[in-house]
């Protein structure tokens, strides 16, 4: 009695955790197509679409919105694979490793919040710098943050995201043998930073995958 209860308990929970998702997913689709009961809407169609695309800021947020998401992935990743194919190998790699611990336990978004903080036209930096080197007796009238090209945004998303990518590389590391093909590719001749992304990376990519996509 016993063991058919547990067979039908994966089960359950899944059906109890994907309700919720379901009933959310439906509450978001159906306004898309109309359907508003809350507004005295309740003929599906194709209107609210029509709408969207006939709004003159549609596309460029959407270019806006893909340009920020990839920019700052591709970033986040070549800052995490050319900060580990440099040290890996070497004595400070051990300390750099010990010292990430501390960074990983400060939320990600706080980070991001800091960086807008530092960079601010009113922020640290300015107030470091400022009177004396600039001139500026009030905060200067720039554009930093919430910039048109969205490059604050992408700064804060790579200042974001580069901990969390480190991390996953670095459990990656373990799993497929690294230090082993680290060393034949010296052995070729190759310098270290070559010879990880040659001999390494590509096992490592396969694992970070999925990682990567949920950055982007």
């Amino acid at each position: 009695m016993a063991a058919r209860a547990l067979r039908w308990l994966p089960a359950t929970v899944m059906a109890a955790l994907a309700l919720p998702v379901f009933a959310g997913l439906l509450g978001t689709v159906a306004p898309a197509f109309g359907l508003m009961a809350v507004f005295g809407q309740a003929q599906p169609g194709w209107s609210v679409f029509a709408e969207l695309l006939a709004w003159a800021g549609f596309w460029p947020a959407l270019w806006l919105s893909l340009k920020v998401g990839l920019v700052a992935t591709a970033l986040s990743l070549l800052v995490v694979v050319g900060l580990v194919a440099i040290w890996q190998g070497s004595r400070s790699f051990g300390l750099f490793r010990h010292a990430l611990a501390p960074l990983l336990a400060v939320p990600h978004a706080a980070v991001a919040f800091g960086l807008a903080f530092l960079i601010a036209p009113s922020g640290w930096l300015v107030r470091l710098l400022s009177p004396w080197a600039t001139g500026w007796q009030r905060p200067p009238d720039l554009l930093i943050v919430q910039d048109p090209g969205g490059w604050a945004l992408i700064a804060g998303l790579v200042v974001k995201e580069v901990p969390f990518l480190l991390l996953m590389v670095l459990a990656a590391l373990g799993q497929s043998d690294a230090s082993r093909a680290l060393l034949m590719a010296r052995s070729l001749g190759y310098a270290r930073p070559v010879a990880w992304i040659l001999a390494v990376f590509p096992h490592v990519y396969r694992q970070i995958r999925l990682p990567v996509l949920v950055v982007l």
